[in-house]
């Protein structure tokens, strides 16, 4: 069995950090995903928005690195959690867990000016895929970079 999702496009806003109340750092982004077809009524593609969770510090890196209008690729795994709402009701609400971000190209937060040059430093040496900030085992523990 295969829980496994793949997801490329653009950021359409800067991460907001936040704590978990055991303490750890995480983060929601939202990512513009073009369909690869057609819509047959309009002839354009259409586009996904996508809610990616991520945790540590792939959420820390990406706040740092990756301002809205970013284009990422990320590589994770679909999640559900229980949800209570006000009346009472509890549903399975589910959601993208990003385990691994690879920047393609970067926006810096709060601007809308690329960051090549910072990040041809932080890559120190010539890797075309980009900068790439990937989980441990299952995504829930310490997180390191692949630099």
């Amino acid at each position: 069995m295969l829980n496994q999702v793949i997801l490329i496009g653009r950021t359409t806003r800067d991460i907001e950090l936040k704590e978990s109340s055991t303490g750890r750092s995480y983060g929601v982004m939202r990512v513009a995903v073009a369909r690869s077809f057609k819509n047959q009524g309009t002839g354009s593609y259409d586009t996904d928005f996508i809610d990616v969770t991520i945790w540590g510090r792939i959420a820390e890196n990406v706040a740092k690195y990756a301002g809205k209008g970013s284009a990422v690729s990320i590589r994770g795994r679909i999640g559900h959690r229980m949800v209570d709402t006000p009346g009472q009701q509890t549903f399975k609400a589910i959601n993208i867990i990003g385990e691994q971000v690879s920047f393609i190209q970067t926006k810096t937060p709060g601007t809308n000016s690329d960051i090549d040059e910072e990040l041809d430093t932080l890559l120190l040496g010539d890797f075309s895929s980009g900068v790439t900030f990937e989980a441990e085992g299952d995504g829930q523990h310490e997180l390191e970079t692949d630099l």
